[in-house]
């Protein structure tokens, strides 16, 4: 099983193919692998506006928008992760945002998990090491950014799915099925 009809690419193939280095929106693929390590002692959520979504600072009692400069009683934490994806030719580093996170985290917000923090912070490093080592269809845009006078390519994760290997191995027979029949 895949996430719709972007090609199937591996990790090694981001760098063999020069994926996102071309001017434009990018390169879209679906990659298949493994989170392998969550950088969670580095920022890993953000506090938002609920119904904007835009990042706010805490001012005394409430959520302030600095750049409206609108106030609100509370903040929705939302998932920024910085992650290490590995698939068997390779790994890389990848960003995540809060739809896609919230998959890779086991559906737990990063509200619960901001909670769990505060309340336990050995089971908040054991939920990450709980959502490690599962395997994940993921659909990846590959881009050119600058940063610190520097191009990068900026891997990012757009949707992911638990593998469904009855899917997965159902798309295999049938490309087997047809390599044959062009051999014929």
């Amino acid at each position: 099983g895949g996430l719709g009809r972007d090609p199937l690419k591996t990790v090694a193939a981001i760098k063999e193919e020069g994926l996102g280095a071309s001017e434009g929106k990018g390169d879209f693929f679906t990659l298949r692998g493994w989170v392998t390590y969550f950088a969670k002692d580095k920022t890993w959520h953000y506090c938002a506006n609920p119904d904007t979504k835009k990042k706010v600072v805490q001012s005394g009692d409430v959520w302030m928008d600095e750049a409206s400069g609108t106030t609100i009683p509370r903040c929705e934490r939302r998932y920024v992760l910085s992650l290490t994806i590995s698939d068997l030719t390779g790994s890389n580093w990848f960003s995540a945002f809060n739809e896609s996170a919230l998959i890779l985290m086991g559906n737990k917000t990063a509200d619960e998990l901001w909670g769990i923090k505060e309340a336990d912070p050995s089971f908040f490093d054991h939920h990450f090491q709980v959502c490690a080592w599962r395997p994940y269809v993921l659909k990846v845009k590959a881009k050119t950014e600058r940063w610190n006078d520097e191009n990068r390519v900026k891997l990012t994760l757009l949707e992911a799915a638990p593998i469904d290997f009855r899917a997965g191995s159902a798309d295999l027979l049938a490309s087997i099925t047809d390599l044959l029949q062009q051999r014929r």
